[in-house]
């Protein structure tokens, strides 16, 4: 039985990705995933696939590569962080800035999400009752995916959101942190605190999975706040404490094959309706839309109109 977590509440619940004899996630882990990502776009996962030892040997390869000098770590243009994007696991193999044992590190963290996200992908399909386990996995073959590695910089009293307000584009987002406070997601018309779970991953979805499902599953807006962020629940000295150093975490964004529509064809079987409600346009160009651009560019992520008037922009 799929198991969630009390301790983390009702916003983000903790799900274990428990298997069946086949491979195949569990009707109950599929159903726990699905329900997570219609109340508040978020959960938190555990799963054989991403143990903590392999965690920690990533958090420490990226913070080891964020430090050095190589040409791929840049300043966010707005938000007080570095960052390097790796298109592609390959990208990672084929990189000679990156030192040999970061670089196996990186390499099987990027391996292992690429597993854990087939597996989440199923569990949408299960819980969406698609008569195709393997219908969005379909989807995602060609395996257009990216690891961010992003350094937080210290900051002070005054300092508000160390990454800003913002909804992922994608379909799925895999985030792991070093366990520094600051990560908020607008639930009920709040920020509140996403927690921590050692050996846990937090989960979210982009737009274009909520689009294809029109909006049943939700791309909440989330960010990382400090002490001067405005609307916070997260308690003061928590910000505190978060931004007197750096903090550390990879995110791992899944992107569709570049030629599918941002609208899709009934899933159900039932009548052939499409769905979604956005403009019929291809995942690159919908990426484009949202982001401002490719590669290093996609740093800005932009709102959508609904984005814009809940948060009075």
């Amino acid at each position: 039985m799929s198991s969630t977590s009390p301790s983390e509440g009702k916003d983000f619940p903790l799900v274990e990705l428990e298997l069946d004899n086949d491979n195949n996630p569990t009707l109950a882990t599929s159903h726990a995933v699905t329900s997570a990502l219609r109340d508040s776009g978020f959960l938190i996962i555990k799963t054989n696939l991403l143990p903590l030892e392999l965690q920690q040997r990533a958090l420490s390869a990226a913070s080891s590569f964020l430090d050095s000098s190589a040409e791929q770590v840049v300043t966010h243009p707005q938000d007080p962080k570095i960052y390097a994007m790796l298109e592609g696991v390959n990208s990672i193999s084929d990189d000679s800035s990156i030192e040999s044992t970061s670089r196996q590190d990186l390499q099987d963290w990027y391996v292992a999400l690429q597993k854990t996200k087939s597996i989440l992908l199923q569990c949408i399909a299960v819980g969406l009752c698609i008569k195709d386990i393997n219908y969005f996995v379909k989807l995602h073959d060609e395996d257009n995916d990216a690891l961010r590695l992003i350094k937080y910089q210290p900051g002070d009293t005054t300092t508000g959101n160390r990454c800003k307000e913002h909804s992922d584009y994608g379909t799925l987002t895999l985030l792991l942190n070093d366990g520094i406070g600051g990560l908020e997601a607008y639930v009920d018309e709040q920020w509140k605190a996403v927690p921590y779970v050692e050996g846990g991953l937090v989960v979210n979805i982009g737009s274009i999975l909520s689009e294809w499902t029109r909006q049943e599953l939700r791309a909440t807006l989330h960010r990382v706040a400090g002490p001067a962020s405005i609307g916070s629940t997260t308690p003061q000295d928590v910000l505190l404490k978060a931004v007197a150093v750096p903090r550390i975490s990879l995110a791992y964004f899944a992107d569709p094959n570049k030629n599918v529509s941002t609208v899709l064809e009934d899933t159900s079987g039932s009548d052939g309706k499409e769905s979604g409600d956005s403009s019929k346009m291809s995942i690159e160009e919908y990426i484009q839309y949202r982001s401002g651009g490719q590669g290093d560019s996609r740093s800005g992520v932009a709102f959508t109109s609904t984005e814009e008037s809940r948060l009075g922009k």
